[in-house]
């Protein structure tokens, strides 16, 4: 195994962690993993979102609070793929006390075994506000396929 390879393989076991502590019920279990640096990057619609630098954000008010409204018992990964300490993970997870499902693109780096950044984007979110009580004009994703016309 090259160095790269053997770089990329280690980066998605600490990315693989994550989920599975979060599948355990053990999220706060995570942050051992955190560099102290840490950077949180997520939507500024939700209540964790924006940027925030240093893992006690993180830590503290992230990993307690999302299986409040993440299902990890319903998690599962469309993708897991690494270049490097670069991880990107394509991910499902049920909207908890609902029967919806969300997808969720995870992008991680990863710097001498240690969390060091994530950015996440929320694909299809209007279960995941409904359930924060935040109002949007989004509509459901019905599958239909509509025409347009001039």
């Amino acid at each position: 195994m090259t160095g790269h390879s053997k770089n990329s393989e280690q980066s998605k076991a600490v990315v693989n962690a994550y989920y599975q502590a979060g599948v355990r019920l053990r999220l706060t279990d995570f942050a051992p993993q955190l560099h102290p640096d840490f950077t949180t990057t997520a939507p500024n619609y939700l209540p964790w979102g924006g940027v925030h630098r240093g893992a006690a954000f993180f830590r503290d008010e992230v990993l307690p609070k999302l299986p409040d409204v993440l299902d990890f018992g319903r998690f599962s990964y469309d993708s897991l793929v690494a270049e490097g300490e670069r991880v990107v993970a394509l991910v499902n997870f049920g909207v908890t006390g609902t029967h919806a499902m969300i997808k969720i693109s995870e992008h991680w780096t990863i710097n001498h075994g240690k969390a060091n950044s994530i950015l996440v984007a929320y694909f299809e979110p209007q279960a995941l506000l409904e359930k924060l009580g935040i109002a949007h004009g989004l509509t459901p994703l019905t599958g239909h396929i509509v025409a347009f016309t001039q």
